[in-house]
């Protein structure tokens, strides 16, 4: 097997295989992220290629695997490091340290922090998402960074839906007092992702998501 190869121009060459675009590996904590960051990635890097994406089971599983994505960083292409805050009295920089434990980092690892959850930068796009609901524009929150729990205002919203599938899909029967979600909150919040969610108008409305932009749209070859 031939050794890894790298080109400064127009293509990469790994394992043998000349690839001309950008090879980006994810690393996220649930499917929803995955989604997100695939949706960024084709809107502001679209001459790149989705090479991998691993965790999917918490912040825990990125956590473990972040030695190995700051190689892979470094000798294959960029990473997309992208986790939840959570919790309000965190903040980004201190949970950015405790994921890399001091490592040296990469400067092609790019690790963004959505503020509080991927659920905020979702909501952040107020038309679409009053639209695609079938609600007023001005009952979704103008400020999603600043909710205590963006997956329960994000639940409770869709209980307000015109559309019977999206209500039944997104929120459970009994909204209040819990953070539990219907039976297809993934895949039909994905969905709203895939198609219909506008980023640029989203970054407006989230500065988190906006610095997240900023440094995937300067993703370059190596």
């Amino acid at each position: 097997m031939r050794p890894l190869e790298f080109r400064v121009f127009n293509f990469h060459c790994i394992w043998g295989y000349r690839y001309s675009r950008m090879l980006v590996t994810l690393a996220i904590e649930d499917a929803l992220s995955e989604v997100v960051a695939r949706r960024l990635i084709g809107e502001y890097i679209p001459w790149a290629e989705i090479f991998d994406v691993v965790g999917s089971s918490g912040i825990d599983s990125v956590k473990r695997q972040i030695t190995g994505m700051n190689h892979r960083a470094r000798h294959v292409g960029p990473v997309l490091v992208l986790a939840d805050l959570d919790r309000p009295q965190s903040c980004a920089p201190t949970l950015v340290r405790d994921l890399t434990g001091g490592l040296p980092i990469s400067s092609r690892m790019l690790i963004r922090i959505a503020v509080l959850e991927i659920e905020s930068w979702i909501i952040a796009d107020r038309e679409g998402m009053a639209r695609w609901l079938g609600v007023a524009s001005s009952v979704v929150f103008p400020n999603p960074e600043n909710l205590d729990d963006p997956k329960r205002a994000f639940v409770q919203l869709a209980a307000r839906s015109r559309n019977r599938r999206l209500r039944e899909s997104i929120a459970p029967k009994r909204v209040l007092g819990t953070n539990r979600t219907g039976p297809d909150y993934n895949e039909t919040v994905s969905e709203f992702v895939a198609n219909h969610w506008n980023p640029e108008i989203a970054r407006r409305n989230s500065h988190s998501l906006h610095r997240a932009i900023v440094r995937i749209a300067e993703l370059t070859f190596p």
